[in-house]
């Protein structure tokens, strides 16, 4: 009889653990936040936004990157498979083929006519064949008919991304309204019809940025287009609005606000949450923040100003969400960022930044100089030199020897630090520091011939952005992980941990198979009994 009860007691624990499992994920990545940005800015946010999501969740203070480039593409990729870019092979927004010599956009595909043949001029279309590792949506999606999956960004690659090859997927298009892809869906639910009819975006939208508090209560200084609070000046009236309005929300903070309101329309659709639901999903990607650093700097008002609007807004949201769930440990919400920011550097030279263009050029005259007049360099992005195999092999030489040769000019070009070929990543196995982290971001198939690795602050040229993400240094792999809800514990968690921990993390909490391609070991949180 007690052996009875006591089986009895074990099945009735093990059906109570499956009941109370978080029927709901919330993600929010936060594009390009550093983890020291919330304890920085912390004296001017409010309790129920970022301070909230702190005190009432884990907090990871040593949460890493470990791999580069650390682009955003990369982190997201990372985030959304729980697996590096060694595997998942996303990590940059160009490549190139090999086999036709041009450079190919990440999830652009070009369209065939109707009798299959691809034209010259013929338009592009959004794809997912580079995706090919299931994302933690996408395990959520498989593991019941009930579950389902919602991504929303600014950045159609961004959202793309993080949903993976399933799942409602919605971004910004230039015209401010949201939209989708045929490679998740034919046309738009009716929900997100009825939202863009009303135009709510356009109502968000503005030319002018105001700050929210006067300027002494700024930590930073420095400053471009915002105008400053000033209680001695009259409120001003009205507000203009120019015909690229939609251009605005990915640079201000109205942009946050824009996504948060869809976010809220988009957990209608999710609710209620019933009995039988394993779990629903919803990613949210905030791209204002890495357009605002880009354009202006982490070290300047318009940043920090942005991230007290977004404070607001993030506490908002949090309200609303809350309001719709029966208990607090029905959803689990993750704050993270895909990768911190550069230093400011305003200067744009060639004796400060990296010269690209140039350095295909010197690479290309050196090869042509050492074995022959050629076009030997096909192209280059984020950090990879990409040969041209053809003329190497039309030269009867092996790739490994160019490799060689162009990797150790790479190391005379100023602001190089190091270089490294596919050739050694392939053959030799790095275990710590810079080339640990390249090797971890490189792909066997998809990665150039040549890693560069750039001195400290050392960003690429370019007159439109100021601060850069993609180096092996911590400013760009140090990030903010917070896991709040679920019936997890509070506090902080001081030990080092890695992005990829965290979707393997996610699917041990709402009983769902791990992404497909992630090895990574769980994060050390244990839910409360």
């Amino acid at each position: 009889m007690k052996r009875v009860l006591y089986i009895a007691s074990a099945l009735l624990l093990m059906a109570t653990a499956a009941m109370a499992r978080p029927r709901l994920v919330v993600n929010i990545v936060v594009s390009g936040m550093r983890q020291s940005d919330i304890a920085h800015y912390q004296q001017n946010f409010g309790e129920e936004g970022f301070l909230r999501l702190r005190n009432e969740g884990v907090e990871f203070t040593e949460c890493y990157a470990d791999y580069a480039p650390t682009t955003s593409v990369a982190g997201l990729a990372t985030f959304a498979t729980g697996a590096m870019p060694a595997v998942h092979g996303i990590f940059s927004e160009l490549g190139f083929d090999r086999s036709t010599g041009k450079e190919v956009k990440l999830c652009y595909s070009p369209r065939p006519d109707m009798v299959g043949v691809v034209r010259g001029d013929v338009e592009y279309e959004r794809t997912v064949l580079p995706f090919i590792a299931p994302t933690l949506s996408e395990s959520v999606l498989s593991s019941s008919e009930r579950n389902r999956a919602i991504t929303i960004a600014h950045n159609p690659l961004s959202a793309m991304i993080l949903a993976g090859s399933k799942g409602e997927c919605y971004w910004l298009n230039d015209k401010g309204a949201w939209m989708s892809a045929e490679c998740y869906m034919k046309e738009l639910p009716s929900w997100v019809r009825s939202y863009n009819a009303q135009e709510m975006n356009q109502v968000f939208a503005t030319d002018s940025w105001y700050g929210r508090y006067t300027r002494d209560r700024y930590r930073n200084s420095r400053t471009t287009d915002i105008t400053i609070y000033d209680s001695s000046k009259r409120v001003r009236s009205g507000r203009k609005l120019s015909a690229d309005w939609a251009s605005t929300l990915q640079v201000m903070p109205s942009g946050n606000i824009a996504i948060f309101e869809f976010a809220k329309r988009a957990l209608s659709m999710l609710m209620p949450l019933h009995i039988n639901d394993e779990c629903k999903m919803l990613n949210i990607c905030l791209d204002v923040p890495r357009r605002v650093a880009e354009r202006y700097g982490s070290d300047s008002i318009e940043y920090e100003d942005m991230l007290y609007s977004l404070d607001a807004t993030l506490a908002e949201f949090l309200t609303f969400l809350y309001a719709q769930i029966p208990s607090r440990d029905d959803v689990v919400v993750v704050l993270t960022s895909d990768g911190g920011m550069s230093p400011t550097k305003v200067e744009n030279s060639d004796s400060s930044r990296f010269n690209a263009r140039q350095f295909g050029v010197i690479i290309n005259a050196f090869l042509s100089a050492r074995y022959g007049q050629d076009s030997w360099v096909l192209g280059y992005a984020d950090g990879s030199l990409y040969l041209n195999h053809d003329v190497i092999y039309r030269h009867k030489l092996t790739i490994a020897e160019v490799q060689n040769e162009a990797a150790t000019f790479a190391l005379q070009y100023r602001g190089v630090a190091a270089a490294v070929t596919a050739t050694a990543l392939r053959s030799a196995q790095f275990s710590r520091g810079a080339l640990s982290l390249v090797q971890n971001g490189f792909h066997a198939r998809r990665s150039g011939d040549v890693m560069l690795v750039f001195d400290v602050e050392r960003i690429h040229l370019d007159d439109k952005r100021v601060a850069m993400s993609g180096s092996v240094y911590n400013y760009d792999r140090h990030i903010p992980l917070i896991v709040s809800g679920g019936g997890l514990p509070t506090g902080r968690e001081s030990s080092r941990v890695s992005n990829e921990q965290i979707a393997p993390t996610l699917a041990a909490i709402i009983g769902v198979e791990r992404p497909q391609c992630s090895d990574a070991p769980i994060l050390n949180i244990e839910r409360q009994k």
